[in-house]
C-alpha cells in the first residue's frame, strides 16, 4: 500500500480508502449479508487501507464498521464520519443541538472514542454561509472536548459541479481536509480546488471516481452522446461506441482502471474512496491505484477532451 500525508492533519493515509456510502452503502443496497460486509472491511485493513469513511446517514454503516472494527487496535486505522447539517427531506437546517446528538451517535455506533475526521456532510453551496453561522462554533466546542481530531467538509456533487462551495470553504479556512467530486469525465477540480487544497496543505478525499458512468458501458455511451449533443464534446473527439476503449492498453486493463489511476495521480489527492461490499471489486480498484500510473499523453488527452467541463458527471 501506498500512503500519504494527509494534509495539515499530518496523518498518514492510504491512497485506496474504503467508502461505506454510495450505490453499495456497504452492501446494505445491493443484498450483501453483514457478515460479507464485515469480510470486505477486514480485507480492506490487510489490504494496508487505513482510511475509512462513513457517515451518520448511510444507513447501518456506522454500526455495522463498529463491529468490523472492535478486535482492532484504534491506532490501525483512520475513521472519518459526517454530519448532515441539513434535513434530507425538507431542506431546512438542522437544529444546533443535532451535531452533538449526531457526533455522539457515531461514536457510539463505531464503538471509538474519538473520530479522527469529523465532516459537515455534502453542504450546498446556497447553505454554506447559514452552516457556519450555525454549527462551526459547535463542532470546534467537541473537537476541543477530544471528540474528534480535525474537521472536514463534503461537497454536494450532484447540486455543485462547478465546486462553488468547496471553494468557499477553502478561502476561509477552516477545514482540515476536505471530500471532492472528482472524475475523468469531470476534472473541473482541477481549475481551483486542488491547487488551493495543495496551496493551503488540507488533505484530499475523492468521490466520484467512478460510480455508474465509468462502470457501465451503456450508460458511458448515453453520457458521451449527451455532452456531444449539447456542444461540451465534439463530434468527432471520441467514438460515439466504446469511447473511452483507448484507454485500454499495456498495464491499464479496464476503463475503471484508467479511472482510478487518473485521480490517484494527481499530487493534491491524499486518498481515493473506493465504495464497494464485494471483495473482488475492492481488490481489483486497489491494484488499479497502486500499480503503474496512467500514460501522461492518456492523462493529457483526457484533459484536453474534458478539462472544460464543470458539472455533475459520474453519479
Amino acid at each position: 500500500m501506498e500512503y500519504r500525508r494527509f494534509g495539515r492533519t499530518g496523518l498518514q493515509v492510504s491512497v485506496a480508502g474504503l467508502g461505506t456510502g454510495g450505490p453499495s452503502t456497504l452492501g446494505q443496497n445491493t443484498g450483501v449479508s453483514e457478515a460479507e460486509a464485515i469480510r470486505v472491511v477486514q480485507r480492506a485493513l490487510d489490504l494496508g487501507i487505513n482510511l475509512i469513511d462513513t457517515a451518520a446517514d448511510y444507513k447501518d454503516s456506522e454500526a455495522i464498521l463498529g463491529r468490523a472494527l472492535r478486535a482492532v487496535p484504534r491506532d490501525r486505522y483512520v475513521i472519518a464520519s459526517k454530519f448532515m447539517a441539513n434535513d434530507q427531506h425538507t431542506g431546512a437546517l438542522m437544529p444546533v443541538e443535532a451535531l452533538e446528538k449526531s457526533l455522539h451517535r457515531s461514536l457510539d455506533r463505531l464503538g471509538v472514542d474519538y473520530l479522527d475526521v469529523f465532516q459537515f456532510h455534502g453542504i450546498q453551496a446556497s447553505l454554506y454561509d447559514q452552516v457556519m453561522d450555525r454549527f462551526l462554533a459547535e463542532a470546534h466546542r467537541w473537537q476541543k472536548q477530544g471528540k474528534f481530531r480535525f474537521l472536514g467538509i463534503s461537497e454536494n456533487f450532484r447540486t455543485d459541479g462547478t465546486h462553488r462551495m468547496l471553494r468557499q470553504a477553502l478561502t476561509d479556512d477552516h477545514f482540515d481536509t476536505v471530500m471532492v467530486g472528482y472524475n475523468l469525465l469531470a476534472p473541473g477540480a482541477e481549475h481551483v480546488v486542488l491547487p488551493e487544497a495543495q496551496r493551503r496543505d488540507v488533505g484530499v478525499m475523492v468521490m466520484f471516481a467512478v460510480r455508474r458512468v465509468l462502470s457501465q458501458p451503456a450508460y458511458l455511451a448515453q453520457t458521451i452522446r449527451e455532452l456531444k449533443s449539447r456542444g461540451l464534446l465534439g463530434q468527432e473527439a471520441v467514438p460515439d461506441d466504446r469511447p473511452l476503449d483507448w484507454l485500454v492498453h499495456d498495464h491499464v486493463d479496464s476503463i475503471p482502471s484508467a479511472a482510478y489511476k487518473f485521480v490517484a495521480g494527481h499530487p493534491a489527492i491524499t486518498s481515493v474512496l473506493s465504495g464497494t461490499a464485494n471483495l473482488a471489486h475492492l481488490e481489483t480498484n486497489v491494484q488499479a491505484m497502486l500499480g503503474l500510473s496512467l500514460p501522461a499523453a492518456d492523462r493529457t488527452r483526457i484533459l484536453s477532451l474534458f478539462g472544460r467541463i464543470e458539472e455533475s458527471i459520474g453519479n
